[in-house]
């Protein structure tokens, strides 16, 4: 009864939650008539979409087959269109982007794993009230690969640093975003590990193994 009773809470807040996806669509749509709201008409559209797809993973959690894979560079552009829409206002910091990867890296669960680069991306944008450059370097090791993130700002006080990514640790936001990082990497039998750059700015290394279809046979 209890799973019954789970599931049909579960089904109600995607319905919820998508009258009020309806709603701005319908106000999105509304604003695409004056020329002057088209971008954030585009913009409000784009987010409702990333909305719908997450409450479509809320509905297939715990399932063990995934058929969201995707390459690193289509997922990683994603979350850099989310960054900047939420940027559009004009109110926020000017951010940019520095991307230096190897080709052909491919994450499985691609929409968890946009959740992860938006949350670690958000957070570099919270570190730099100035503006700044967001540095994503993405490498291919021996037995899988490693994605690093890397921001320009004041970098993690010592004092928080040891538990960065326990829930509600931060002094900024919530302290949500970085233990979602740390428990969707660690689904993914991963590690992620936060530090201060020499040179100042945070920096956040995620190391993950080889897909098992990506790994060489044994003999």
């Amino acid at each position: 009864m209890g799973r019954i009773e789970t599931d049909l809470k579960l089904s109600c807040l995607v319905h919820d939650l998508n009258n009020v996806f309806q709603t701005l669509v319908e106000a999105a749509d509304l604003l695409s008539t004056d020329p002057r709201w088209a971008g954030l008409s585009a913009a409000i559209l784009r987010s409702v979409e990333r909305g719908k797809n997450l409450t479509a993973s809320l509905q297939h959690a715990g399932a063990h087959a995934d058929p969201g894979a995707a390459q690193l560079e289509t997922v990683l552009a994603d979350a850099i269109s989310f960054v900047e829409d939420s940027l559009m206002s004009g109110r926020g910091p000017k951010i940019s982007f520095h991307c230096d990867m190897d080709p052909g890296i491919e994450l499985q669960r691609s929409w968890a794993w946009e959740r992860v680069l938006i949350n670690l991306f958000s957070n570099a944008v919270r570190a730099m009230p100035n503006g700044g450059t967001i540095h994503v370097e993405a490498r291919r090791l021996d037995a899988g690969f490693e994605i690093a993130v890397r921001d320009e700002g004041p970098g993690i006080a010592p004092e928080i640093l040891p538990d960065i990514f326990k829930p509600h640790v931060s002094t900024r936001g919530s302290g949500l975003g970085l233990h979602i990082v740390d428990t969707i990497v660690r689904q993914e039998d991963g590690s992620v590990r936060a530090g201060n750059r020499p040179d100042g700015g945070a920096e956040f290394v995620i190391t993950l193994p080889a897909p098992v279809s990506a790994r060489p046979a044994v003999a």
